[in-house]
């Protein structure tokens, strides 16, 4: 069953707001897909995601960066985004393992990140991590 286009464009814009609104800038706000979005695999989502990122080479930045050909990159490097100086000074090189930590917890795994964004589960961590390898060449 296909989702209306105002339901994909809706909830990636309520979790953006929740994540966004001040209130939690110390704490964590749990994403959680749908039923339909983990049966749609990793782009299912990743809609959530979209909301902050895109992912096509050469893609604009939003309020995160462009996340094509994350895998196997420096944290707070991709050319002309305003990273937070946190992720810059953080060292992390983005793999399977790292951005699993970072999506469970972003704010414990660099204290000072601007996404407050986490994904509690596990599955649905492993299919966006799934999902961001596909994307790098």
């Amino acid at each position: 069953m296909k989702r209306p286009l105002l339901q994909w464009i809706l909830i990636p814009m309520m979790l953006v707001v929740s994540a966004c609104d001040g209130n939690n800038a110390d704490s964590n706000t749990t994403a959680t897909a749908t039923a339909e979005g983990r049966q749609a695999g990793g782009a299912g989502v990743f809609a959530a995601c979209a909301a902050c990122h895109t992912l096509a080479p050469g893609g604009p930045h939003r309020f995160g960066p462009n996340l094509h050909d994350l895998i196997g990159r420096r944290a707070g490097t991709a050319e002309r985004f305003a990273y937070s100086q946190a992720l810059r000074d953080s060292g992390i090189v983005w793999n399977a393992q790292t951005l699993d930590e970072y999506l469970a917890a972003p704010t414990r795994r660099v204290p000072g990140t601007r996404m407050t964004l986490a994904t509690d589960d596990p599955a649905l961590r492993q299919a966006i991590i799934q999902y961001l390898s596909a994307a790098t060449p």
